[in-house]
């Protein structure tokens, strides 16, 4: 069995428990190996393994700018010393010529405001019997997490505390939730198995929550670690391990109560649906009680689940997803997918409809690390009977949206009253060859024209939002849009042309498409 390598200089000073140690001469010569502590008389300097840290308990008054601090400093260059750790309390500090002089000899010079032979202590803990610290470590976790249910970003916020650390939770893609840790490049979300990473010299460790049948990613607990060393990367994977579980638990718990909720939910729901939320104080006042509000103005949304998907087992990330972009909604499981809606006293304008789409793009492509979702929004209505309306568009609008992968799989349904006027027209035998003839010029050209100018009227000619769907810089779409324009000798600013042009590309990609035609 190898042996493992000693800690560096660098991960000992990044280690939490001895961080009251700072290199008074800079970040130079800190990657050398550590193999001990070694206590030393400041005017003597006395004898040093090569490797040690040379630590001083005492200093005289003065020794910071003494001939003796450079004699010694000499001394242990000469003896392999990996550093000199002096206490700096009482507001001396390190003359610049020692500072040149350790650099010149590469010795660092390590400052300790805490008491020296307590911090040598824990120092020499951490390099001679690192599983001792780890098993400390892990102690606390399990005390703290075990003293009630946590859920996941209170586990986070627990084993931060614990290892001084930021400690941040990862949708299973890897997207941050919370921002606290950013995974590096290299970690790879869809290997279900704990992560150790180390880029530019620093570590990230990462352990996956897996669901019931102990396959699929959850979540992911992480924590940045900055300079570690191995023997403590791996302790704090262990401590993460220990969040896992509680997380577990939080969530066995969660599920009960879901399903309970749920089937509440879904019997008022198909109240709400039928009609009868306005018809009698007793169905109102149900609603009221799982805080549903039904007088005011409500704009419905669907969220279309394309594949087998467990609902209850994401309705917290499709209500996490939904606050994070500030859509303050009422959400329940229904059917393929999650059904919401939004209320506010005074009818939303047109500005704050093209806020909520750009909010629910953000919201699927959140998602996308679970599972992939159409959606459908329905109109503004007004009151219990008004909401029934909006939910039944939406619930259309993400169905026709199931076949729109150019319009980013989100449709609104006001978006499609012209189409569905003139779709039997667009579709018959005289229409389609003319739409394909008119469009030929942009086939054989670089870009992918055709779906570009789809996207770009589907989108009610915002090219900001057709660079969204098509996730490309905005100035290649305006680029895009003056080549068709010059091919096809039309104005993409006259309603004629942009009806004829629509209309023909609706009919060419549903031609060239798989799926049926979805107007």
């Amino acid at each position: 069995m190898t042996p493992e390598a000693a800690p560096t200089l660098r991960e000992l000073l990044g280690h939490p428990p001895l961080a009251a140690a700072t290199s008074l001469t800079g970040d130079a010569d800190l990657d050398r190996p550590v193999t001990g502590i070694a206590l030393i008389d400041p005017s003597q300097a006395g004898s040093v393994e090569p490797g040690e840290i040379a630590l001083c308990a005492a200093i005289p008054p003065g020794y910071l700018a003494d001939w003796r601090l450079d004699a010694a400093m000499r001394r242990l260059r000469d003896q392999g010393a990996a550093a000199l750790a002096l206490p700096v309390t009482g507001g001396e500090t390190l003359l610049d010529g020692s500072r040149r002089l350790a650099r010149h000899l590469r010795l660092p010079i390590l400052g300790i405001t805490a008491p020296p032979l307590r911090w040598a202590g824990t120092a020499a803990a951490f390099l001679h019997a690192p599983a001792v610290d780890a098993a400390e470590h892990l102690r606390r976790a399990h005390r703290a997490l075990t003293r009630g249910l946590l859920g996941p970003q209170d586990v986070a916020r627990a084993l931060a505390r614990i290892l001084d650390r930021p400690v941040g939770v990862l949708g299973p893609g890897g997207d941050p939730m919370g921002g606290a840790v950013q995974p590096p490049p290299d970690f790879d979300p869809y290997a279900a198995v704990a992560q150790i990473l180390t880029e530019h010299g620093r570590t990230t460790v990462a352990v996956p929550v897996l669901d019931a049948s102990g396959r699929t990613v959850d979540l992911w607990l992480a924590a940045a670690l900055g300079h570690a060393a191995t023997a403590w990367a791996r302790g704090v994977r262990d401590v993460l391990q220990a969040g896992t579980l509680a997380v577990q638990r939080w969530q066995a718990t969660r599920r009960v109560e879901l399903e309970r909720d749920a089937r509440l939910r879904a019997s008022l729901f198909g109240d709400l649906l039928e009609g009868r939320l306005g018809a009698g104080h007793r169905f109102q006042q149900r609603a009221s009680e799982i805080g549903w509000r039904l007088d005011g103005w409500h704009v419905a949304f669907h969220l279309a689940v394309l594949g087998q998907v467990d609902l209850l087992r994401h309705t917290d990330a499709v209500a996490a997803a939904l606050a994070a972009e500030h859509i303050d909604a009422t959400l329940v499981e229904r059917g393929d997918g999650w059904s919401g809606w939004t209320t506010g006293r005074a009818e939303p304008g047109e500005d704050a409809n093209r806020d909520l789409l750009a909010a629910l793009r953000q919201v699927r492509r959140r998602l996308a690390g679970r599972f992939d979702c159409a959606v459908g929004v329905g109109r503004a209505h007004r009151d219990a009977s008004g909401l029934t309306r909006s939910l039944t568009e939406a619930w259309d609008a993400a169905r026709l949206a199931r076949g729109r992968p150019q319009t980013g799989r989100l449709v609104h349904i006001d978006r499609l009253g012209l189409a569905q006027l003139l779709a039997a027209w667009a579709g018959s035998e005289t229409f389609a060859p003319a739409a394909t003839r008119l469009l030929e010029p942009l086939e054989s050209q670089p870009g992918d024209l055709v779906a570009t100018l789809a996207a770009y009227l589907d989108a009610g000619g915002s090219a900001a939002e057709t660079a969204v769907v098509l996730g490309v810089h905005r100035n290649t779409v305006a680029a895009r849009l003056r080549r068709i324009e010059e091919l096809l000798t039309v104005d993409l600013a006259n309603p004629d042309d942009r009806l004829a042009l629509h209309l023909a590309c609706r009919v060419t990609l549903d031609r060239g498409s798989a799926s049926p035609r979805s107007w």
